[in-house]
């Protein structure tokens, strides 16, 4: 049986990759002879894209990525208390939990004192930069893209430092509160580093408190901490009524402690806070 009387079987072969080498240069070769069998191949591929579009499900809406964000997260917080009570069966007993503590209590003052961290939204501010979701928006739409979808007021941060881009965006949540991460591309002489910014709405309270607080005039503090060795800002809009704050955490595993910080203090967050707007 020729190519030709065969190209029906073959061609659905050749597009799902199913062909050997050699069976796929021999049929490569007869279509560069046989204009036929190209056209059927090439009809062939042009309906199957049509079934796989028509196959394809519909995006899920903000609401419902909003939903699974917040199950992971209460996933995340059941297993890092099942890890803190298979520990506790491990504690010491008696006086030997009494030795231990005390010589804890030496060491810990014999150190320098920092600033309390329990650093939790700092390192979920370092989770979600390395997970490997794709943004929802990119470019220049994603300023209004936020506004129609996260908060009216939202106005993505801006930085002063040239070769700094908005990449785009997603929306998520954090610790309850609902959430949009941006991604930038920040380029430093040679390098390209990701910087990931995650606005968090409706904050209430100092929910971004811990780190070493940097304190620049007006009330605004900013909070650096060491995120799992990752270095991390956070930082809340005083400038706003309490009950409908946003807060921002930045973090990039591609940039130090002091530039991360300078990068954050440099931007027009800052500014436009300090100037009431």
């Amino acid at each position: 049986m020729s190519l030709c009387e065969s190209i029906d079987t073959l061609a659905m072969a050749y597009l799902d990759d199913e062909l050997v080498a050699e069976e796929r240069r021999e049929l490569e070769l007869h279509f560069l002879s046989c204009a036929g069998c190209k056209a059927h191949v090439e009809s062939e591929r042009a309906d199957l894209a049509l079934v796989r579009k028509a196959l394809a499900p519909p995006p899920a809406p903000p609401k419902l990525k909003v939903s699974i964000q917040r199950l992971l997260d209460a996933e995340d917080q059941a297993t890092a208390r099942a890890a803190r009570r298979r520990w506790t069966r491990f504690a010491l007993p008696g006086s030997a939990t009494l030795a231990a503590a005390a010589a804890l209590a030496v060491f810990v003052f014999a150190q320098p004192r920092e600033a309390p961290d329990d650093g939790r939204v700092a390192r979920e501010a370092v989770r979600q930069q390395a997970r490997k979701m794709p943004l929802e928006v990119q470019g220049p739409s994603t300023g209004p893209w936020l506004q129609a979808n996260f908060a009216s007021y939202i106005q993505p941060p801006r930085f002063t430092e040239p070769g700094i881009e908005l990449l785009g965006a997603r929306l998520t949540a954090v610790s309850g509160h609902n959430a949009a991460l941006l991604k930038y591309l920040v380029t430093l002489g040679q390098r390209q580093v990701t910087l990931t910014a995650i606005v968090i709405d409706d904050l209430r309270g100092d929910e971004l408190s811990g780190g070493t607080p940097i304190r620049l005039g007006g009330g605004h503090t900013l909070h650096v901490h060491s995120a799992d060795g990752t270095p991390a800002v956070t930082y809340v809009d005083v400038s706003t009524p309490v009950g409908t704050r946003m807060g921002y955490a930045f973090a990039s595993d591609g940039l130090s402690r002091q530039e991360l910080l300078e990068l954050v203090v440099r931007s027009d967050l800052i500014s436009r806070a300090q100037q009431g707007r």
